[in-house]
């Protein structure tokens, strides 16, 4: 009976335990997630300071396993850890800002400790390395590299040509040195070590497959019938078609307006001349012209596109009606894809963009920001073997996919947070006045001038170009696929 009693109490003692170690947290979040934000504030190098707090908000749902950890719309905080100014120009010829996000707020109220830094901001002209954004130098754009790789190629002497002078001193296209992200702005982190999510807070997720076999068999024969690429005007095979919308011409409207998209400005001089002035002053266009494509011989009915500071990058997509279902639901299908450069072709007798080859992270992208801005009543997967996973595009751009095409029941949409508007809190940015900024354009020349604008940097810098041409080749075959899709929350899975 002793033994007996003493294994009771053993047996209590540990069920206790548990009990307390379960009402601490769930079980820890690895490091090494990525997390979507959208800053709700703006932050720039112009003003922000070492230990300003800066805010966003989670555009996706933290799953991880079958339970989602923190919920899309949960407030993010971070921190400036550093930035570097380029003020006057006199020091530096790049901006720096460093962000460390620290801190969520749970929906419970509870603060929830994060080690995240970022990896990326989504269509900006700036890079991301090893946390630390970086600014672009004002003199490597378009025109500014034209000038030190050919202009002065013969000569050891950067000042040797007075028309040069004249050019660079009255030439207005410059673009602003500093960092400048407006609310709205979209970033990827990576966290660096475990979080540690209050079980209070930790939500069961719902399986993806929860349609009936009928409406899977349904909906598969009617995927099997659609086309799975489009065209070119002269009939060259273009884009991969990887999304199908669900709803009116007016729920698809709304839905891209409530994310913060643009539609594309028809082809005109009046564009031609802005595309060029975005190309030369390494700036946004956010309503660039797109080029036709043809689905059975038919236009694109729609065309969304979203960037941010770069004239290069950019989320974009178009879309076609399609037919009606039986229930006399409206059917629109679409292309995406996102461009990562872009230039003059003369090839093509105009402006270029080239796309990033994994398209399925374009797919997710789209989700993801219809989603945030609460336009997304459902989503489903459906296979389709007869698509290759590697491809190209009119372009000659490799192009990978899982071969799924997404289908999208849309919502009037009702944003979960107040931030599912972000053009709403977008103000314009200058930094500084006209008379500093010149001075400034001057001294930031002249040091490019001084340092590349001769024969030995030209030298280097082809040889720089061409070594990294060699270690970076783009093969088509072989490429090793990327599983892109985002997992939505209950509300936003097929019932």
């Amino acid at each position: 009976m002793r033994i007996s009693a003493d294994l009771c109490r053993g047996f209590a003692l540990v069920y206790v335990v548990c009990a307390a170690a379960m009402g601490l947290g769930a079980e820890p979040l690895p490091a090494g997630q990525s997390l979507w934000i959208r800053l709700t504030a703006p932050v720039t190098t112009y003003t922000a300071k070492a230990g300003d707090t800066v805010h966003a908000v989670l555009t996706q749902d933290v799953v991880h396993g079958s339970e989602i950890m923190l919920r899309m719309g949960t407030p993010i905080e971070g921190i400036v850890r550093s930035k570097r100014k380029v003020g006057w120009g006199i020091r530096h010829e790049t901006a720096a800002l460093d962000i460390e996000f620290n801190r969520a707020i749970a929906v419970s109220g509870e603060p929830v400790t994060l080690n995240a830094r970022v990896e990326e901001v989504e269509n900006a002209r700036e890079a991301v390395h090893n946390g630390v954004i970086q600014g672009i130098r004002s003199t490597d754009t378009f025109q500014g590299r034209i000038n030190s790789r050919l202009i002065h190629l013969p000569t050891w002497n950067p000042y040797s040509d007075p028309v040069l002078i004249g050019y660079k001193v009255a030439f207005p296209i410059f673009p602003e040195p500093e960092i400048y992200y407006p609310a709205g702005t979209d970033l990827r982190l990576r966290t660096t070590a475990e979080i540690s999510v209050p079980e209070s807070t930790v939500n069961a997720s719902s399986d993806a497959s929860l349609t009936t076999k009928t409406e899977s068999d349904e909906l598969d024969q009617f995927i099997g019938q659609l086309p799975w690429r489009v065209t070119t005007q002269k009939d060259v095979n273009a884009d991969v078609l990887n999304i199908v919308f669900l709803g009116s011409e007016d729920e698809v409207r709304s839905a891209f307006q409530m994310a913060g998209w643009h539609n594309a400005d028809p082809f005109s001089k009046g564009t031609v001349f802005k595309n060029l002035y975005a190309l030369l002053n390494n700036s946004g266009y956010p309503r660039q012209p797109m080029m036709t494509f043809l689905l059975n011989g038919k236009p694109q009915d729609m065309n969304w596109q979203k960037s941010l500071n770069s004239y290069s990058r950019r989320d974009h997509l178009r879309i076609w009606q399609w037919a009606k279902t039986a229930d006399g639901e409206s059917v629109w299908i679409s292309s995406s894809t996102h461009d990562t450069s872009a230039g003059l072709a003369v090839k093509y007798r105009g402006f270029v963009h080239h796309i990033a080859p994994d398209i399925d992270n374009e797919r997710s992208t789209v989700i993801r920001d219809l989603n945030y801005a609460g336009c997304v009543k459902s989503v489903s997967y459906v296979a389709r073997p007869e698509v290759p996973n590697t491809t190209r595009n009119a372009t000659g751009d490799n192009m990978r996919t899982d071969g799924s095409i997404a289908v999208i029941a849309l919502q009037s949409c009702q944003p979960t947070t107040p931030q599912g508007e972000p053009n709403a809190k977008r103000i314009n940015f200058k930094a500084g006045n006209h008379a500093f900024r010149f001075i400034r354009r001057q001294i930031l020349t002249f040091k490019n001038d001084m340092l590349r604008a001769n024969i030995i940097y030209v030298l280097y810098d082809g040889g720089r170009m061409a070594v990294t041409a060699m270690r970076h080749p783009t093969p088509l075959a072989g490429m090793p696929l990327q599983k892109a899709d985002i997992t939505l929350s209950a509300e936003a899975k097929l019932p």
